[in-house]
């Protein structure tokens, strides 16, 4: 049986990326080692790593003006760190509350002592994203906080928003590599783990503009940031100031190359839309519970219930018998949650609606 997968994270990754890392781990670079063991300080190392880095800045449509650098830290630890890069302790930041984790990043950003205003709170049903043109963002705010695509609870901004002279700061962990639509000049910082769209658990991304990389040597002072911890010096390492997270790198590079090959970041974002298109196409029919705006659904994250949690529990005992794994609701919502990242072929949506369909049709 085929087995159709939809993980929320660490994701599927395409066929042709696993069995290409199967294929080359044992020896990777055709010396007999393998990336397990390579030294981090090998040159066969360090030509993946600068091949890596310079794939990303092109996959992800990265301008001159930003700098990009790889880091062992998730993005829970992003919320911690970008407020020290970015801001002294005296100074004005904004953020927005639209579900689990921007939730999570607005107390990290609060716990930092900055003065912390916070434009727009989805609480308690976290079901919409509000109207970025009736945000008041204070005049002096260093920048404004958005979690672009909110995995839990399903929603996406369709637009990224931007708000003239103050920049925004982008948690795109899962949706950074199938957007097209990053608002660069308007962007301070990105950051994004890569288990979603472009690698497996163990690394991410961090993607800062040039003049604010510059000043966080000054600013990460004020909050005696340990050397190892601040992105300058990452990045003056060549994102290698110790030992990197090597096999998650190499599979890295493994994904972008795939994607590449698919024709880069606007193929992803097409099939992103084709597979959701396919999904909400079955949610609209009725029968299933959905709690999100329409104006706001994500691409990726496929968020709705059926009548009861008996039902729900039936729904995915019956997926299972069919080889679709991995669709049990967030913890503390239930339902249903079926995530469909780059790594998830049109195939297995397909697949996925179409079982949808049927089990309305048996048991709706």
């Amino acid at each position: 049986m085929n087995v159709h997968y939809f993980s929320p994270g660490p994701a599927r990754l395409p066929d042709e990326v696993r069995n290409q890392i199967k294929e080359e781990l044992l020896d990777t670079f055709g010396i007999g080692v393998s990336i397990m063991e390579i030294s981090h300080r090998s040159k066969q190392y360090e030509q993946l790593s600068q091949e890596t880095l310079a794939l990303a800045r092109k996959t992800f449509q990265v301008p001159d003006t930003h700098s990009l650098l790889f880091s062992v830290c998730g993005a829970q630890q992003h919320f911690s760190l970008l407020t020290q890069h970015l801001s002294a302790p005296e100074d004005e930041i904004a953020y927005t509350n639209t579900g689990v984790w921007s939730h999570l990043a607005c107390e990290e950003a609060y716990a930092s002592g900055r003065k912390v205003h916070l434009v727009y709170d989805g609480r308690p049903n976290y079901s919409t994203l509000g109207n970025p043109k009736d945000w008041k963002i204070p005049k002096k705010a260093k920048y404004v906080h958005i979690t672009v695509n909110n995995t839990v609870y399903g929603t996406e901004y369709k637009e990224i928003p931007t708000f003239g002279d103050i920049p925004v700061v982008l948690d795109m962990t899962s949706s950074l590599g199938a957007r097209t639509d990053i608002p660069w000049e308007s962007t301070a910082l990105v950051y994004a783990s890569a288990q979603k769209n472009f690698g497996i658990a163990g690394a991410s991304v961090i993607i800062i503009r040039n003049d604010l990389l510059e000043k966080s040597r000054e600013l990460t002072k004020f909050d005696k940031v340990g050397k190892a911890l601040t992105y300058h010096a990452v990045f003056d390492a060549k994102s290698a100031l110790n030992t990197p997270p090597v096999f998650p790198i190499f599979a890295m590079n493994k994904m972008l190359h795939w994607i590449a090959s698919c024709g880069g970041i606007s193929t992803m974002e097409k099939w992103a839309n084709e597979k959701a298109k396919m999904v909400y196409s079955e949610i609209d029919a009725g029968f299933y519970l959905f709690n999100v705006d329409k104006n706001y659904r994500s691409r990726h994250n496929f968020v709705f219930k059926l009548p009861s949690a008996k039902q729900d529990e039936h729904f995915i005992q019956e997926a299972q018998k069919n080889g679709i794994l991995e669709i049990k609701g967030y913890k503390s919502l239930g339902g249903i949650r079926a995530s469909m990242y780059n790594g998830v072929s049109l195939e297995s949506a397909s697949i996925f609606a179409e079982f949808m369909r049927e089990y309305r049709k048996n048991f709706g």
